[in-house]
């Protein structure tokens, strides 16, 4: 009896470089970004976008209270209220580091909400870890009953959204999600700080922050902008990126043989 045992080895060959690349941004993503960024100027004063606004300003305050409890303070209370205010009451930590959490710590949300929107799989990971947030600050902090039934519908719409709506929605309303609310905190500092609307109220960040330091408001306010709109860009520049090409496996195939004598 012989047999014989052939091998078929099979290299695919590589893709040259750049291949399947749109250049410096992927052509998909600039386009999804430019058609979402239009949406939000477009429906900025709509009511359809005030629970977004809400959104926003509830990671603001929560910012506040996540710095107080990073430097050793405590969180006493966190409201919001329906015409985009909000407070968070704490106790000790860095006074300092807790008022310059809210604006940019809104923005620093936003932008890892975007940048994570790339990544099909971290879909639920995202929505996942703001319900949590929200159900945790919901049985400890916050207390008034406007805040509490916001942040509940808030908290059951991300669950909706990371575990049973389709993949693909899940990451369109992460993109759109962190658009907005980039876009929210430049304006929000702006509005609030450089346009003076808050020195009426004598309460933005910013005043509580020269309060504190002695600097400026308009010039803590700038520099929180600028900051704000650097991670902005650094962000979509990471977004807007193409798909790196995926490595093509080398295939191997083994058949074998059999030379049978004949009977």
């Amino acid at each position: 009896m012989s047999y014989e045992i052939t091998n078929y080895g099979h290299t695919a060959p590589a893709c040259p470089p750049g291949a399947g690349k749109d250049g410096p941004f992927s052509v998909s993503h600039l386009a999804l970004q430019v058609v979402l960024t239009c949406l939000v100027f477009y429906l900025w004063s709509s009511p359809l976008v005030q629970p977004i606004k809400l959104m926003v300003v509830l990671f603001h305050e929560l910012s506040h209270g996540i710095m107080a409890l990073f430097t050793g303070g405590k969180i006493i209370s966190i409201l919001i209220t329906a015409d985009e205010g909000g407070a968070c009451e704490t106790e000790g930590g860095s006074e300092t580091l807790i008022v310059t959490a809210g604006y940019l710590g809104s923005m620093f949300v936003g932008g890892m909400i975007l940048y994570l929107s790339r990544a099909r799989h971290f879909v639920p990971l995202v929505f996942g870890l703001l319900t949590l947030i929200l159900v945790a600050a919901i049985t400890t902090v916050i207390r008034d009953s406007y805040s509490r039934t916001f942040a509940s519908g808030l908290a059951v719409a991300f669950v909706l959204c990371g575990f049973l709506a389709p993949s693909t929605i899940g990451i369109l309303l992460l993109r759109a999600i962190g658009t907005f609310t980039c876009l929210y905190s430049i304006f929000d500092i702006y509005w609030d700080i450089l346009a003076d609307q808050g020195a009426a109220f004598n309460q933005n960040d910013a005043m509580a922050f020269s309060r504190l330091t002695g600097a400026e408001p308009q010039v803590v306010g700038t520099v929180w902008l600028i900051a704000c709109l650097v991670f902005f860009l650094v962000v979509l520049k990471n977004v807007l990126q193409p798909e790196d090409d995926l490595p093509v496996p080398e295939v191997a195939r083994e058949s074998e043989t059999f030379n049978l004598p004949a009977s």
